[in-house]
């Protein structure tokens, strides 16, 4: 993948909402069967619920190649803090710099929006996302079971002060 064709957009488009889904759908499929359609329904109402669409400070980012999304990021608004939300890369992209270029245009955008603090969620078994989180400061805040998509499954909140 050469940089002078990889891309990054942060205009919302129609049909992002389904592409954030179609993402989550491509990238998380190695992941194991906990990452299915369920998921991918979990996916859509939380992005639903962040109101992408709407002018305001929350601001999602596409990476694509040769004009094809290859993975996503956003910053969702939450009043004082920010969310990292939605941060995902198709797995023939990655180890080419474009997952950690999509989570540090999320953190400038958090900065210049004034946020002192970003936190994001997730879930175990997710190696390449926590070392990626490790690797930007996000310290694992609280860790407990508590039922997911697919059942009980244990939810990570992870924070980063700015």
């Amino acid at each position: 993948m050469g940089a002078r064709t990889l891309t990054f957009r942060h205009d919302w488009r129609p049909g992002d909402a389904q592409l954030i889904v179609d993402l989550h759908r491509a990238g998380y499929a190695v992941e194991g069967d906990r990452f299915g359609e369920s998921f991918c329904n979990f996916v859509a109402e939380t992005v639903a619920e962040a109101q992408l669409d709407l002018p305001g400070r929350s601001r999602v980012w596409f990476a694509e190649y040769a004009g094809q999304a290859i993975g996503c990021s956003a910053l969702v608004d939450r009043g004082d803090t920010g969310q990292l939300r939605w941060v995902v890369l198709l797995p023939d992209a990655r180890g080419q710099g474009a997952g950690q270029r999509l989570v540090d245009l999320a953190l400038d955008h958090a900065r210049n929006c004034g946020h002192r603090e970003i936190f994001l969620e997730t879930t175990d078994g997710l190696a390449a996302s926590m070392a990626i989180y490790e690797k930007f400061g996000f310290e694992t805040t609280d860790a407990h079971v508590e039922r997911l998509w697919h059942g009980d499954g244990l939810h990570i909140t992870m924070t980063l002060t700015l």
